[in-house]
């Protein structure tokens, strides 16, 4: 247990290694931290509980390997996740704020006793997992440009704690951008990423945008992660979102039992959402989220590098998903 702790507190205060990235880049659900904010924007989320259904969908398999092809209904796939995000520095010159996010996938598929896919069984027997470590820092100039570096690092993957010392699971990510804030209601960004946002290890182009029409009316994105509108009521109690986002990770999964050799899950999909946010007191609020899945990649790789090879590829099919959570926000009093 002592050592997990450690590790915890290793992801969270020091990503600078130069090993695997892991995760989302700059995929925050609110801009605070990732871009400097403009006017409009809602306050960031401190501690956040989140439960997400995906409704029934299939799955095909197929693989030129011993796996040979299948097929499935996948009938709950089942995701919750917990996040706490910190201040941790807040000058008027530099901002450092730390978190730390845990997250669990869980699959359940129809007739599960009868499926003998090795790669359906070890998903319904084994969740995905991942826990991670995050830093945020913002860098002010006395112009209007400023800079912004996100470092992520942690486990995905079916790990246990004798798996901490290798690098079969471990993932980081760093995604450094420069920016440019027009006015109060305008600012922008573009930087690079390395992560695993496609599924593979990879490094892409970034480009932040915020801006703020009116009282109510808002624009943010963070290209090819997020982009969303944003509208608000005009005592900011109510939020409502239209939003495209893309996540991905990559999971080190050992299939067994037949197959005792550890694999990689490269895993990549595109939602569109409807989320409505909406104070209950002050510092505390929920929201719920309804919109659909589409899958990019979800296949099984012999490494987690842009060049892998292809064992087993997965074709998911597009499903109706829905979620809420309840998140702590700071109180208006600490902002004034």
């Amino acid at each position: 247990m002592n050592k997990q702790l450690t590790y915890i507190l290793l992801c969270i205060i020091a990503c600078s290694y130069d090993l695997k990235g892991q995760g989302s880049i700059v995929n925050c659900t609110d801009s605070t931290f990732c871009v400097p904010g403009v006017v409009g924007l809602p306050r960031s989320k401190g501690i956040e509980i989140k439960r997400e259904i995906i409704r029934d969908y299939g799955i095909r398999s197929s693989s030129d390997e011993a796996f040979g092809s299948s097929q499935a209904e996948v009938l709950r796939n089942r995701r919750w996740s917990f996040m706490l995000r910190l201040p941790v520095v807040m000058k008027e010159n530099f901002k450092l704020a730390a978190g730390v996010k845990y997250f669990v996938e869980e699959f359940n598929f129809e007739n599960s006793g009868g499926i003998e896919y090795p790669f359906y069984q070890n998903l319904e027997n084994k969740s995905l997992r991942s826990i991670r470590g995050d830093i945020f820092l913002v860098k002010p100039t006395r112009t209007n440009k400023f800079f912004l570096l996100r470092l992520s690092g942690g486990l995905n993957g079916d790990y246990t704690s004798d798996d901490f010392s290798s690098d079969d699971f471990l993932r980081f990510s760093v995604a450094p951008l420069i920016g440019w804030k027009k006015n109060d209601y305008v600012s922008y960004a573009v930087g690079l990423a390395y992560s695993y946002n496609f599924g593979r290890r990879s490094i892409y182009p970034l480009f932040a945008y915020n801006k703020t029409f009116n009282n109510q009316w808002g624009f943010e994105s963070v290209l090819p992660a997020q982009a969303k509108l944003r509208y608000s009521t005009l005592n900011q109690k109510n939020y409502l979102y239209l939003q495209a986002e893309l996540n991905g990770a990559n999971y080190g999964l050992r299939l067994e039992p037949d197959i005792n050799r550890l694999m990689y899950l490269d895993k990549s999909e595109v939602r569109t959402l409807l989320i409505w946010e909406r104070e209950i007191h002050d510092w505390l609020w929920f929201s719920v989220e309804a919109g659909f899945r589409y899958n990019i990649n979800f296949d099984l790789s012999n490494s987690p590098s842009i060049n892998s090879s292809q064992i087993v590829d997965n074709r998911l099919n597009e499903a109706f998903t829905y979620g809420f959570s309840i998140f702590i926000v700071p109180p208006r009093k600490f902002l004034e």
